[in-house]
């Protein structure tokens, strides 16, 4: 009862240093949140989330004088640090009065929309709640996942907090949707155990949200597990159908269409084909292949500086992209369609799919690397075991690349990200050879 309770104290102390720190930057407009909840504003005013709207001067707060002594500090949004680079319609990071939901599809400025309804600066600390709950369900369903279910008052809840800090820290700091997203998906492969039906529902949701967990839904198919597989398309199409009453037939279609053609100027060698783009900082495959393969500034510093190693075609860089995908997605499909049908979800296998997505999307921010919090809790399950503690290590050295723009830039944390996947697809083969996880301190682990 002791622990439980000091667990609890901490979780408190660490929602509310996590929660100033992302309320207070609504006032400086340092977050991606503002742009999601002007989102949602624009769907309470009958407008749609895709059309530019009114900026940061119209936004409601309950203490707007604390946003203007932050502008009386460090002048006005319009006149920071003017880069046109980073005010592309990219979406998340823009401070201008563009969309920053460009890339998600209509159904998110709904999702918005209640917290629209409040002031911005109280809709952030409600969404951060969220954020909060939902890292503490990922990781409850992580463990549940590996089939030695324990409560979050226990040491390896703190292992992986610490493990995977660098990048939760982040999510909140931006008001980012992974969280939430990851959240959502690990509780749908953990309840599509017993309950199907609420898992796909849980699925579908998480891709209506932010389409990269759809790779969960596609789990479901390839494993026939057709009642999720089923729930999971039925709830994506429903979300998808809300905008129909908002907006009418037309516009959703319109809006949807919109956002296939926003999705496109990003796939295969159009992604490369933007001389000078913010997008190429990410941590994707796809940006780490341009910083190497192009003539592209490779930070986001006021001084470009570069790390290729050749000057080559977009059409060139693409095709390296999809050679160096090839083995990684035949590694899932090893793991994945190596099993019985049927069979629920494992959390090597959450991990493997979840880690895939950072070589898959051809946008991936720091933020979007929460999705290693599966993929550690499997290597802290499995540290008995030399080998996973030496994956372990490896994610762990490779986690220290956020520290400098050049270790970024060189892809260090998306290396730790391919060190986490190579772990649990090991995890898999060791599962399939009839050799679990081990508790570490257990006779067999000794």
């Amino acid at each position: 009862m002791k622990s439980l309770g000091s667990a609890k104290v901490l979780l408190a102390l660490l929602f509310a240093a996590t929660a100033f720190h992302a309320v207070r930057r609504i006032y400086t407009l340092k977050t991606d949140f503002d742009g999601f909840w002007r989102a949602g504003r624009a769907v309470l005013e009958g407008r749609d989330p895709y059309e530019p709207g009114p900026g940061p001067k119209d936004d409601r707060l309950v203490f707007p004088s604390i946003r203007a002594a932050a502008e009386a500090r460090h002048g006005p949004p319009s006149s920071r640090v003017p880069d046109p680079v980073a005010d592309e319609a990219d979406g998340e990071g823009s401070h201008t009065q563009e969309s920053a939901v460009l890339r998600y599809l209509p159904f998110f400025g709904i999702f918005m929309a209640p917290f629209a309804l409040l002031p911005m600066d109280l809709a952030a600390l409600a969404w951060h709640a969220l954020s909060f709950a939902a890292l503490l369900v990922g990781i409850r369903s992580a463990f549940r996942l590996s089939g030695r279910d324990r409560p979050l008052a226990s040491g390896d809840t703190v292992a992986v907090l610490l493990v995977t800090a660098v990048f939760w820290a982040d999510t909140f700091t931006m008001g980012q949707v992974g969280l939430v997203t990851l959240g959502l998906s690990l509780a749908a492969a953990d309840a599509a155990r017993n309950r199907p039906w609420l898992g796909g529902a849980l699925a579908g949701l998480a891709a209506a949200i932010k389409v990269t967990p759809a790779i969960v839904a596609v789990w479901f198919v390839l494993k026939r597990r057709w009642a999720a597989a089923a729930a999971s398309a039925a709830a994506f199409l429903l979300c998808c159908a809300l905008t129909v009453p908002v907006w009418g037939a037309d516009r959703a279609r319109d809006l949807h269409a919109a956002w296939l053609e926003q999705g496109a100027a990003t796939a295969g060698r159009k992604f490369f084909e933007h001389g000078s783009s913010f997008r190429y900082q990410n941590q994707s495959l796809h940006a780490w292949a341009a910083r190497v393969f192009m003539d592209v500034n490779a930070g986001r510093s006021r001084k470009p500086f570069r790390i290729n190693v050749a000057d080559l075609s977009p059409s060139a860089v693409a095709w390296i992209v999809r050679l160096a995908q090839v083995p990684l997605l035949a590694l899932a499909a090893f793991a994945l369609l190596a099993r019985k049908n049927r069979e629920p979800l494992t959390l090597s296998e959450a991990g493997l799919v979840c880690t895939l997505t950072t070589f898959v999307a051809p946008v991936c921010w720091t933020f979007h690397l929460v999705v290693l919090i599966p993929a550690v809790a499997c290597l802290l399950d499995r540290r008995a075991e030399p080998e996973f503690r030496r994956w372990l290590l490896a994610v762990v050295l490779l986690e220290f690349g956020m520290a400098h723009p050049v270790t970024r830039a060189l892809g260090l944390p998306m290396l730790a990200c391919l060190a986490a996947f190579l772990g649990c697809w090991r995890s898999v083969v060791r599962e399939r050879a009839g050799f679990p996880a081990v508790p570490p301190g257990s006779a067999a682990a000794a």
